[in-house]
C-alpha cells in the first residue's frame, strides 16, 4: 500500500548545489513563529595542498513563520549572517566544492556576510499551493528526511550536503507550484536564473532569460518503510560559454563565445530502511543520485551520489543523527579540452564523508565529521579534513 504523506513534498535544486530530494513542507501554524540558532565550526586539513592552519566560522540564522495571515495564506523569512576565516573549495587546494557550505554561504556567492530569504505561501487546497519570492535552496535541501537531516545535522561537504547541477544559484527568485495528487507529487519551479543577493539583483530580474524545472516525485513504501522516488527535468534559457569556442585561435571572432541554454536531468531516491511507527519520518535508509548535464554551457556531463544515514539506531539516542556518503562529478569533456589547451589538466571531484552529530539537549547539539576529496585539478594531492561543530537553537 503506496505511503500517504500527511504534507506535500516537493523538489528542488541547487546551484552550487542543486539538488532533486523531497522536500517536506512543514504545516503552516496560525501566528508567529520564530526560532534562532548560532552554529561555531572548526575546521582543519590533515592532508593536501591548502592550508593546514585550523578554520573557525560561525553563522547566525533567525527564521521566522507566519501562519494563516489570511484564508491559506503564510510567510516564512530566513535572516543569515555569517562570518569567519576562509574556506577551502573555489579552487584553493584544487578543490571546487567548498568543503563546508555552512561557512561559505551566504558570504562566498556576494561578498556580503547578511541575506534575508522571504516567501509567500497561498495554500489552494489540501493538495496545492503556490510559494512565490526569494529562495534558500540550501535550506530546502537541509530539510529533506535523509541525506538533509531535516535541519537537524548533516553533510558539509557541498557536493553532499546539496548536491550540483548548476542551474540554480543558492539564492533565488521566482516561484514553484506543487500539486499532490496521491502517491505523485508533481511541481513546477520557474526563476530567474541568477544569483539573488544584493540590492542590484531587482533591477535585471530575468534579463538573462529563465530557468524552468519540472519534477516528480513518487512516494511509496517499501516493506512498510517510506520511501521517495524523483524524476528532475531543468532547462535554463540563459547563455553560457561556448567551451569548443576557447579551443580556436584568440584571433578569432568566434574565441570565448557564448551557447544558449543549459539542461540537467536526474533521478533520486531516499528511502528508509528503518523508521519510528509513531513518526515515519524519524529513522534510518539510504538515499543516491544520478544526473547528467548537457556538458556544454553547462559544465557538468554527470553526478553519482550514494550513502546511507538517518537517525541513530541506539537506545536513547534517536534525535543523533549520522550519515556516511560518496559523490562523484564528472566535469564536462568538453571544458576539459579547452582548459587542458592552457595547460590545466581536470579531473573528476570525487568525496566521501562520515559525520555524527549528538543531541546533549533539546538545544544543543555536537557534531563532528571526516571527509576525503579528489580535487578537480590533477596538481594538486588528495585534500583530507577533519571539523567539528557545536550548534544552539531557540
Amino acid at each position: 500500500m503506496p505511503l500517504r504523506p500527511s504534507l506535500p513534498f516537493c523538489l528542488i535544486a541547487t546551484s552550487l548545489a542543486a539538488t532533486a530530494l523531497p522536500l517536506a513542507a512543514t504545516a503552516q501554524q496560525g501566528g508567529p513563529q520564530f526560532s534562532f540558532g548560532l552554529t561555531t565550526y572548526a575546521d582543519a586539513a590533515i592532508e593536501g595542498d591548502a592550508d593546514d592552519d585550523g578554520r573557525y566560522s560561525w553563522r547566525a540564522d533567525i527564521k521566522m513563520s507566519y501562519g494563516e495571515i489570511w484564508d491559506g495564506g503564510s510567510v516564512s523569512a530566513h535572516l543569515e549572517y555569517n562570518d569567519g576565516d576562509d574556506f577551502v573549495g573555489f579552487g584553493e587546494g584544487g578543490v571546487i566544492w567548498p568543503t563546508n557550505v555552512f561557512a561559505a554561504l551566504p558570504r562566498a556567492t556576494a561578498n556580503e556576510n547578511t541575506t534575508l530569504s522571504l516567501t509567500v505561501t497561498q495554500q489552494f487546497s489540501p493538495s496545492t499551493s503556490l510559494t512565490f519570492g526569494k529562495f534558500n535552496v540550501i535550506d530546502l535541501a537541509e530539510q529533506t528526511p535523509l541525506i538533509g537531516g531535516q535541519g537537524q545535522g548533516g553533510f558539509q561537504y557541498t557536493g553532499l550536503a546539496a548536491p550540483g547541477n548548476f542551474v540554480l544559484p543558492p539564492y533565488v527568485f521566482g516561484g514553484m507550484l506543487a500539486v499532490k495528487t496521491d502517491p505523485m507529487i508533481f511541481s513546477f519551479f520557474v526563476y530567474d536564473p541568477n544569483n539573488a543577493q544584493g540590492e542590484d539583483f531587482w533591477d535585471n530580474l530575468f534579463d538573462d532569460g529563465a530557468v524552468y524545472n519540472g519534477t516528480v516525485t513518487f512516494a511509496t513504501a517499501l516493506n512498510g518503510q517510506p520511501g521517495f522516488y524523483n524524476l528532475n527535468l531543468v532547462h535554463s534559457t540563459k547563455k553560457g560559454t561556448d567551451y569548443e569556442s576557447l579551443l580556436l585561435s584568440p584571433d578569432d571572432d568566434s574565441f570565448a563565445g557564448s551557447k544558449q541554454g543549459v539542461s540537467y536531468a536526474g533521478i533520486s531516491f531516499q528511502q528508509y530502511l528503518w523508521s519510528n511507527p509513531q513518526n515515519p519520518m524519524q529513522g534510518w535508509g539510504v538515499f543516491g543520485q544520478v544526473g547528467f548535464g548537457d556538458g556544454n554551457p553547462n559544465p557538468l556531463d554527470a553526478l553519482y551520489l550514494v550513502g546511507v544515514g538517518g537517525n541513530a539506531p541506539f537506545a536513547g539516542r534517536e534525535s543523533d543523527r549520522w550519515g556516511l556518503a560518496w559523490s562523484r562529478y564528472d566535469w564536462s569533456d568538453k571544458l576539459g579540452e579547452a582548459l587542458d589547451a592552457y595547460g590545466v589538466k581536470l579531473q573528476d571531484e570525487w568525496a566521501v564523508e562520515a559525520f555524527y552529530e549528538a543531541a546533549l539537549n533539546e538545544n544543543w547539539r555536537l557534531g563532528g565529521n571526516i571527509m576525503r576529496v579528489q580535487p578537480s585539478f590533477e596538481s594538486f594531492d588528495d585534500y583530507t579534513q577533519i571539523g567539528f561543530r557545536l550548534r544552539a537553537t531557540f
